[in-house]
Parts: structure tokens; sequence; C-alpha cells
């Protein structure tokens, strides 16, 4: 196995950007979910509340500062005056930028397939289906030449995996909620895709693993079984 895409999240439930390589301690990928979007009760929101915000993107540019990207183009920073209105009016709810501690250890990477992504998107034809609906981290290319199917990282909990330099543990399935089916830049809203998962996969998408060796991987880093 090798790793096929890396991804950081900069603000929580709002679209991120791809990476060739990551700075990775055992709370995840440096830098992901360090910031929150806060409702006007001054709790942490998420899109399943505010689906608008799986349109809109960022880019870290800093420790706890982030561009944000509108669906119009239009970019600013997350530590703007303005930031908290700018993203408020995009997303058409009353919203606040707030720092945020990401991640616990026992799930501080969420890691998918390339043969999970291929096997869902052939069970569902009619939907567009592409890495931003699920979010991972890390996207391992288990079987290069495409001809593998399933869910292989179902079946990978309590096992440890080099990858790079580091050492991951894997600890549970992620269980998946609404936020998959919200439309992002890519694709569009559609209920379907959780029906199935919930129906056919008991909820289950991906896997979450702690990182036992943090340290530094990148596309292309090979994937090896420890035990």
């Amino acid at each position: 196995m090798r790793v096929d895409q890396l991804w950081r999240y900069p603000v929580k439930s709002v679209g991120g950007e791809r990476l060739a390589a990551a700075q990775v301690g055992v709370l995840g990928i440096e830098g992901d979910r360090g910031i929150a979007v806060h409702d006007a009760r001054g709790g942490i929101t998420w899109a399943g509340a505010v689906p608008g915000l799986m349109r809109v993107r960022a880019v870290r540019v800093g420790p706890g500062v982030a561009e944000l990207v509108l669906p119009d183009g239009r970019r600013f920073r997350s530590n703007a005056p303005d930031a908290a209105a700018r993203l408020g009016a995009a997303v058409q709810a009353e919203v606040t930028l707030v720092e945020h501690r990401a991640h616990q250890p026992h799930a501080a990477l969420h890691v998918l397939t390339s043969t999970a992504l291929r096997s869902l998107a052939s069970a569902l034809p009619d939907s567009a289906l592409d890495v931003s609906r699920f979010r991972p981290g890390m996207v391992l290319d288990d079987l290069p030449d495409g001809g593998s199917t399933g869910y292989p990282e179902h079946g990978w909990i309590g096992r440890r995996m080099a990858v790079g330099e580091l050492v991951l543990r894997f600890t549970e399935g992620c269980d998946r909620c609404v936020v998959i089916t919200k439309e992002t830049p890519s694709v569009p809203h559609d209920r379907a895709v959780l029906r199935w998962v919930a129906r056919e996969l008991g909820n289950t998408f991906g896997v979450y693993a702690a990182v036992e060796t943090p340290g530094r991987v990148h596309v292309g880093d090979e994937a090896r079984w420890l035990d």
C-alpha cells in the first residue's frame, strides 16, 4: 500500500486542502481543525446545522489562522476583523471563528482506502462521490491496479501500520452522520449516500487511528503492516 492522498481541514466542518506532505502528531495532522465555527449561542456548530459550511474551503496560512475561500471565489483570513460577518453572510447563519483543540488521541487520523471509495461509487452509480464528502486525513491506495473491492480498512481495528515516519494503530470505525450528504464544491446534496452506508455498512465508512510514533508523511510513502 501507498499513501494516495493527504488532507487537512483547518476549520472544523469546512472544506479542506490537499497536501503533498504533512507533519503528524499525536493529535493528528498539524493545523487540522485548529479553528471551529461557533453559532449564535456560543457553542460549536457543524455542517449538519449549517450546510453552507461544506461549500466553503479553508487553507492554513499559519498557526491558528486560515484563509477561507467562499463559493464565489472570494477569500479572506480567519483573523480579519470582518471574518465572522463575511462567513456568516455566505452560509446564512450567525457565526464566529474560535480557536479549537482538534481531535482525541485515539482518533487522531481518519483513514480511507481507495478501494472503499471505489466500491461505494460502484454501489451508488447514480450518486456523485468523491473524497470531499468523507473528509479523511489520509487515503491509502491499497491495490494500485484498481482490481480489489470491498471496505478492507474495516478489518484493521487493533492492527499497527508504519507509514513514512509514522506508526499508526487503528482503533475504531468512523461512524457517519448527515455531513456526508451535504453539498461540497464538487458534489451535490445527496441523502442516498447516508442511507446506503447506514443500511449496508452499519453506518461505518473508514477508520480512525491513534498515532503511536509521530513524524512526517508524504504522498507516495509506502504503508506496511507491523502486526
